[in-house]
């Protein structure tokens, strides 16, 4: 039937939105932070996250074979696995959950009167609405044999895509940890000692302090 077919999609955007949730309320900065590297460079952020899934299975293979090397290495694989599998994890849901949150700030705007958070809560819930309808247009069209295809296959690559560039972007930020240069420099402005800021109308050119070089009085004589 059609909603045996929608009702795992909701169940999975549902899920997603509980821990987009959860983020927000315990890591709003890091969550931006993630969203700003992707912001500020897409192209960039998937061919580094598309860089990281190539290194997925030989880091994999290091960290077993390191671990291999003692007899208490050995029995740290296991966890060492599973910590491997976690990170990676954890990467890829906060970057398409940054992916999420820059896609529903496009849509929706940031609003009038509204704090960070709202907006922030508002563009998650638009941007997980979008990521989710592609594939509620592709189980609409599941029946249909060829457009049903493809349609999967096309929210297949759309959501690909977006973790790609979600995982770039937590990696260029160190997981939301690595402040952007680029706000540290839009934010600062180098103000000459000479000039003075004021509250009101920003920066006021005072007068150049004017260095005075100190000049040798010579005793004249009166002519007679």
């Amino acid at each position: 039937m059609l909603t045996s077919g929608l009702l795992p999609i909701a169940g999975v955007f549902g899920i997603a939105l509980l821990i987009g949730l959860i983020v927000l309320m315990s890591a709003e900065e890091t969550l931006t932070t993630v969203a700003r590297a992707a912001a500020r460079d897409i192209s960039g952020s998937f061919w580094l996250g598309l860089l990281w899934q190539l290194l997925a299975a030989p880091l994999l293979l290091v960290i077993v074979v390191g671990c291999a090397v003692t007899i208490i290495g050995i029995l740290a694989i296991p966890i060492a696995v599973l910590a491997w599998a976690l990170a990676y994890t954890g990467a890829f849901t906060l970057g398409l959950l940054a992916v999420a949150l820059l896609a529903g700030r496009a849509i929706a705007g940031r609003g009038a009167g509204s704090n960070s958070r709202a907006i922030a809560l508002r563009g998650l819930l638009v941007g997980l609405a979008a990521l989710s309808s592609v594939w509620f247009a592709a189980s609409l069209l599941e029946r249909v044999a060829i457009a049903g295809a493809f349609a999967r296959l096309v929210a297949v690559a759309f959501t690909w895509a977006a973790a790609t560039v979600g995982l770039g972007a937590v990696v260029k930020s160190r997981g939301g940890i690595l402040k952007l240069r680029f706000e540290s420099t839009t934010t600062e402005t180098s103000i000459p000692s000479w000039q003075t800021p004021t509250p009101v109308s920003g920066v006021v050119a005072a007068r150049r302090p004017v260095t005075t070089t100190p000049t040798h009085s010579h005793a004249s004589t009166p002519e007679p």
